[in-house]
């Protein structure tokens, strides 16, 4: 496993950060091919990678629940899945009788 230093990131934008990260060398390898291919640097390709990680999602990239999950989540204002309020919620009653029915 080799080490990358990813140097200052653009200063306009996130300010000074240096900062060291493991890669393993195949993944060094193939990045650096690809950086050499576009012709940009290592520590811009690794910058337009966070980003499109990191972003905000756009309106393509909303994210799509399977019918089950949709039992279970739903859609936040920021697009993050989150447990579904359910009006017969768990009180201490449901509990111990769901602890009886398993033997706990």
């Amino acid at each position: 496993m080799r080490r990358l230093d990813c140097g200052a990131l653009s200063t306009h934008i996130y300010g000074h950060m240096k900062t060291t990260i493991e890669l393993p060398d195949a993944l060094l390898h193939r990045a650096k091919v690809v950086a050499a291919q576009r012709k940009t640097t290592l520590k811009q390709l690794m910058i337009e990678g966070l980003e499109s990680v990191t972003g905000p999602r756009t309106a393509t990239q909303k994210i799509v629940l399977t019918p089950k999950e949709s039992e279970i989540y739903e859609i936040d204002s920021y697009g993050i899945p989150v447990l579904k309020r359910r009006a017969n919620g768990i009180t201490n009653e449901r509990l111990n009788a769901m602890r009886e029915e398993l033997g706990i």
